[in-house]
């Protein structure tokens, strides 16, 4: 049984369309590269056999490094090479990026190609099996088959509100149990908590008091979301409610 849905106490933002311009604006330059260099690099790609077919870690770092350079020379921050390629590899090897500016044009930088990839996945099967095959899975599996990125979004696409993963890598959806927790895989529709905000209508947070984590799910069928990357960023202030809520929650719960 699903538990009645709260109202969470918001403030939108009001500072985002100067970040809303620096991402279209990186965009736009990850498309040009994308038509410039697409071809070249795709067939450069080696796919695995099974998902996922493309793991970030896997796919080619003078690639990356390539398209990450792009993007930090735009910025006018221009970043040697060598530079680039020690944090490259501290990427891989677990350990975290200081400079918030340089992650986040790594991150565009990996998306740009795992969407390259995701591309080249799907023209080059000859039957689409593969996808096929991930309709035709059962339970909640929260790896992307393409990147194997974890997924932390779900959508409810038109018209009846299916449910779907959706990795902020590469833009691939994929079906899941229509309840659940997508973080810890839990099923138990009891332990889901479903937060409302009314200045993001469509967008619900989902809490899960068995892993004590929160994930977003929009609902397509109210909300026209042409970027979901960017509808993540846009309500941010979701999260810091929501880790208010579970900090609150979790007082109570253990005090009770």
């Amino acid at each position: 049984m699903n538990k009645p849905k709260e109202t969470l106490d918001t403030a939108e933002e009001n500072n985002l369309e100067e970040a809303y311009q620096t991402y279209r604006f990186l965009k736009g330059e990850i498309k040009v590269w994308q038509e410039e260099r697409g071809a070249f690099w795709a067939k450069k790609l080696n796919p695995e056999k099974s998902p996922p077919y493309y793991p970030l870690v896997n796919l080619p770092g003078a690639a990356i490094l390539e398209l990450w350079a792009r993007l930090n020379r735009v910025m006018e921050e221009d970043v040697p090479e060598s530079v680039l390629k020690d944090v490259w590899q501290n990427f891989k090897e677990g350990q975290g990026i200081q400079e918030p500016w340089l992650q986040s044009t790594l991150q565009l930088a990996l998306s740009g190609l795992a969407q390259l990839a995701r591309l080249t996945v799907i023209s080059q099967a000859e039957d689409q099996n593969f996808m096929k095959e991930n309709e035709e899975k059962q339970g909640i599996d929260a790896c992307c088959p393409i990147c194997g990125e974890k997924a932390v979004l779900s959508v409810l696409v038109p018209p009846h509100g299916k449910r779907l993963l959706h990795c902020i890598f590469c833009g691939q959806e994929w079906p899941t149990m229509r309840v659940g927790c997508i973080l810890c895989g839990r099923e138990e529709a009891s332990s889901q908590n479903y937060l409302l905000s009314k200045e993001y209508p469509g967008v619900e947070l989902v809490t899960c008091d068995l892993c004590g984590q929160f994930f977003k799910e929009f609902d397509l069928r109210l909300l026209s979301a042409v970027d979901l990357v960017w509808e993540d960023v846009r309500t941010l202030p979701l999260n810091y409610a929501g880790q208010q809520w579970l900090t609150e929650h979790m007082q109570f719960t253990i005090s009770s």
